[in-house]
């Protein structure tokens, strides 16, 4: 084949990447503008990367996306069924902008959470849930991500009023399917977020990452720690910055990352 036809092959394979990614988003934002909207507090759901025993209210739509270092993109929409239930749907990629091809994650990402105990004076909300979308670049030798998927998960949640506002403390364990490393261990992580001034909210955890320090793992033992601060523009509107890996647990990146999240919410 000539580079002419060899150009447009490459051509055509990006014009259908891309027309996946923006089919993508247009579902999402048809989704948001095809349900009433009404004014209702929503529990947080995710820290940075890990999960809350949080749901969303039924029908209740959420879209997050995440900008991150390297021209980055990670597009989520989750829905909330039956107040105890959520259920989502994930798709990106790396080097989206710029002249270099563009790196598409090679599936969406699939994710579900139910809550078995709801929170009382007595005890904290007990929640379940799957999650198939990691982190960072995908290696499709060691068929990972930068920062493995959660895969399955437990996380138990207790929520505390405070003089600044809201806040609450986050403890979890969880198996990732993400094996092909050598290392299957279970892992674990905790976090809480703080409201510190009206809509703004302080974020950190820490992903033990047990199952990221053995065989040809990506991790060097130290376990992730991210911070985040997030700011409540309007009831239906949240922008975050993220800083993750502050400990610089990954042997292929030296620094922490930087990613911008952009949150929509629309439901009745």
């Amino acid at each position: 084949m000539s580079g002419g036809g060899t150009y447009s092959v490459r051509v055509s394979r990006k014009c259908r990447q891309m027309e996946r990614v923006i089919t993508f988003l247009v579902c999402a934002v048809g989704l948001l503008g095809s349900i009433p909207s009404q004014a209702e507090d929503v529990e947080p759901r995710w820290l940075v990367e890990a999960p809350t025993a949080g749901v969303l209210p039924t029908k209740q739509v959420a879209v997050d996306i995440r900008f991150s270092v390297g021209n980055g993109l990670l597009a989520d929409v989750e829905i909330g069924l039956w107040q105890r239930a959520l259920i989502g749907i994930s798709f990106g990629g790396q080097d989206l902008l710029g002249s270099q091809s563009a790196d598409w994650n090679p599936d969406p990402g699939v994710s579900a959470r139910i809550r078995i105990l709801n929170e009382t004076e007595s005890r904290p909300a007990l929640a379940m849930g799957f999650r198939s979308q990691g982190s960072g670049p995908y290696d499709a030798v060691l068929k990972r991500y930068q920062s493995k998927s959660l895969g399955v998960y437990g996380v138990i949640s207790r929520n505390y009023r405070n003089p600044t506002g809201q806040g609450g403390v986050h403890f979890g364990l969880n198996r990732s399917l993400e094996t092909d490393d050598g290392d299957e261990s279970l892992t674990g992580f905790v976090g809480g977020d703080l409201e510190v001034a009206g809509r703004i909210a302080a974020i950190a955890e820490y992903h033990f990452g047990f199952n990221d320090d053995d065989g040809l793992a990506l991790g060097k033992g130290r376990g992730n720690l991210n911070l985040g601060i997030r700011w409540l523009v309007t009831s239906r509107v949240s922008l975050e910055f993220d800083l993750k890996d502050v400990l610089e647990n990954s042997e292929r990146i030296q620094r922490p990352d930087r990613e911008v999240r952009v949150v929509f919410l629309r439901g009745k």
